[in-house]
């Protein structure tokens, strides 16, 4: 990885720290994208110091906040020469009904929209590299739980109606809808993955709704994957010569190839979900 610019999102926590430091020590040059900018920071003085790799940098960004997706955009592109691998890493996990700045359900609009509006900006710095540029896509075997509802994706039905689990569902879903419609749109340019990286036992997990009470995730706690261990996936689509060419694909936490659900593969809302996405990020769109 030495001489390849990666951004990951959310890399100061979890699976996001741990694909970072493993990335590192690969010799990646790093660009640590986080809304919390003093973690990300601490991050990568920590990376620094651990692994010996000082090209390690942060950048601010908000996924909740579209103009914040396209000021890192900006930012990013003024910096950059050119990137290399793009891990749409970042999730957020919440039980009652929140909204992003722009008004769109949390979920959907961090662990989706911003990602999607963030790939897109960024298009112009993977299209220029001397190689394939790869985009990754962190998703979860709940989107086979998930559907695409269009007429509450700003939390139109109220917040009595509000399913946390199926909103996390939904929103993996469309993780893996945009890895294959972006691979439809821009496949001779970049290659374009998804993963679930497995029961991981991040802050995010401690989190999980209906399917993953309290009590039930006491249980599967201490059987749970290691962030290190979560990383395995991300690692190797960044880094693998072996998936240089694969794209569109779907991938276990053993870095495997597996089929995920029929709604996932169903290329009419994958188009359908890209124009509706396309739409609500246009005035963000660089």
């Amino acid at each position: 990885m030495h001489n390849k610019t990666v951004l990951i999102t959310g890399a100061n926590d979890g699976i996001g720290r741990a694909t970072a430091e493993r990335l590192a020590r690969k010799g990646a040059h790093l660009v640590l994208a986080c809304r919390n900018e003093t973690s990300a920071q601490h991050t990568a003085d920590w990376l620094v110091e651990h692994t010996g790799n000082s090209k390690i940098d942060t950048l601010p960004l908000d996924l909740a906040s579209l103009s914040s997706v396209r000021a890192a955009s900006e930012i990013f592109l003024a910096d950059y020469p050119r990137l290399d691998v793009l891990i749409n890493n970042a999730g957020v996990y919440c039980e009652s009904l929140e909204l992003t700045q722009d008004g769109y359900e949390l979920q959907f609009g961090v662990n989706h929209l911003g990602h999607f509006l963030l790939t897109l900006n960024l298009l112009p710095a993977m299209q220029c590299a001397n190689i394939c540029s790869r985009v990754i896509n962190v998703a979860s075997a709940l989107h086979t739980k998930g559907g695409i509802d269009f007429g509450n994706l700003r939390g139109e039905r109220g917040p009595r109606a509000y399913d946390g689990t199926a909103a996390y569902a939904q929103s993996k879903l469309a993780n893996i809808l945009f890895t294959k419609e972006l691979d439809r749109r821009h496949g001779s340019e970049i290659t374009t993955n998804c993963l679930h990286p497995g029961v991981v036992g991040t802050s995010l997990a401690n989190k999980k709704g209906k399917l993953f009470t309290k009590a039930i995730w006491s249980l599967y706690k201490p059987f749970a994957r290691t962030p290190e261990r979560g990383a395995d996936t991300s690692v190797y689509l960044a880094s693998s010569p072996e998936v240089r060419e694969v794209s569109g694909r779907y991938f276990n936490p053993t870095q495997c190839l597996v089929k995920p659900s029929p709604t996932a593969c169903n290329e009419q809302l994958a188009r359908r979900l890209w124009e509706y996405s396309e739409t609500a990020v246009r005035e963000f769109l660089l």
